[in-house]
C-alpha cells in the first residue's frame, strides 16, 4: 500500500486514511491505484464490513495534483489515474462514510456524492473548482448533485465554483451531519460501525436497491464526463490555467480540482 494512503481494519470498519498532509491530501497517480487497491480489498474482504474515508492533517483533501493534467508539447489524449478508484467505488456493495475536515475539493467534493453518510467537521469547506480551472466535473457530478441538492443549486456551486461552508452543504443535503471539530473523526467512526453492525444481506440488498435505478446512468455520465474532462484537459485554455497555478506554487501543494 502506498504509504501516502494508509488502510487499517477497526473492528468490521475499514479505515482508508489519505495520507499526505503536507500538501493538504492532494491526490497523486500513486495514490489513486492504492485507494482503488483499498476499496477492491474491501469489496472482497469477508471481514470488512464497511468503509471510512478520510485524511491526515486537518484536511479530507484539496483534490488532484496539477501536475497529473499538464501535457506536454504534444497534448496526448489518456486515460484518468482515477479511473481505477471511480470503478472500484461504483462497484462497490458495502457502505462508505465520509469523514470530512477542512478543505473537499474537486474530487474531495465528487466523492461525497458516492457515500452513504457525509460527516463534517463545523470547520469544512467544500467546493466544485472545475470550471475555473478549464475543466468540466467527473465522478458522475454533473448527474448525482442535482438530484441531492435541486438542479438550481447544483448549478450554482458547479459553474460559480465558490466555497460552500459546512452548514450550507448540511441544509442543501450533501452533508448527513456536523459536528465539532474536535468530535467528528469520533463520530464518522461511530456512524460506520453502525452500519457494520446491521443484518447484513437486508443491509447490502436495501442499498442495492436505493441505487439501482440510477447505476447504469451514473456509469454512462462517468464515462461522459471523462471524454468531455480529457478533451478539456487538453485544451490551450486549460493548459494555460495549469501553469499559472504551477508558477504560483511550483511544488503543486493544494491543487483545488
Amino acid at each position: 500500500m502506498n504509504e501516502d494512503v494508509l488502510v487499517r481494519l477497526d473492528d468490521s470498519v475499514l479505515v482508508v486514511m489519505l495520507n499526505r498532509p503536507a500538501k493538504k491530501n492532494a491526490l497523486t497517480a500513486q495514490m489513486y491505484g492504492a485507494l482503488a487497491a483499498a476499496i477492491s480489498e474491501a469489496e472482497s474482504r469477508d471481514d470488512v464490513q464497511a468503509v471510512l474515508l478520510k485524511g491526515e492533517g486537518g484536511n479530507f483533501t484539496s483534490g488532484n495534483d496539477i501536475g497529473m493534467f499538464v501535457s506536454g508539447p504534444v497534448a496526448e489524449q489518456r486515460e484518468s489515474p482515477a479511473v481505477p478508484f471511480l470503478q472500484a467505488m461504483t462497484s462497490l456493495r458495502k457502505p462508505v462514510v465520509a469523514c470530512v475536515r477542512g478543505h473537499a475539493v474537486g474530487i474531495g467534493a465528487t466523492v461525497l456524492l458516492h457515500c452513504d453518510y457525509v460527516v463534517a467537521s463545523d470547520d469544512a469547506r467544500i467546493r466544485f473548482p472545475f470550471v475555473d480551472l478549464g475543466l468540466c466535473p467527473e465522478f458522475a457530478s454533473t448527474l448525482l448533485l442535482q438530484h441531492v441538492v435541486g438542479r438550481n443549486k447544483a448549478a450554482e456551486w458547479l459553474l460559480l465554483g465558490a466555497t460552500i461552508p459546512a452548514a450550507e452543504a448540511h441544509q442543501a443535503g450533501l452533508v448527513n451531519r456536523i459536528v465539532p471539530l474536535g468530535l467528528v473523526e469520533e463520530e464518522a467512526l461511530s456512524i460506520a460501525k453502525r452500519f457494520a453492525i446491521k443484518p447484513r444481506q437486508a443491509l447490502l440488498a436495501t442499498r442495492g436497491l436505493i441505487r439501482e435505478s440510477t447505476e447504469a446512468l451514473i456509469k454512462a455520465r462517468i464515462e461522459r464526463e471523462g471524454t468531455v474532462f480529457d478533451t478539456l484537459r487538453r485544451s490551450r485554455e486549460a493548459q494555460e490555467i495549469f501553469q499559472q497555478f504551477l508558477q504560483r506554487a511550483p511544488d503543486a501543494a493544494a491543487t483545488r480540482v
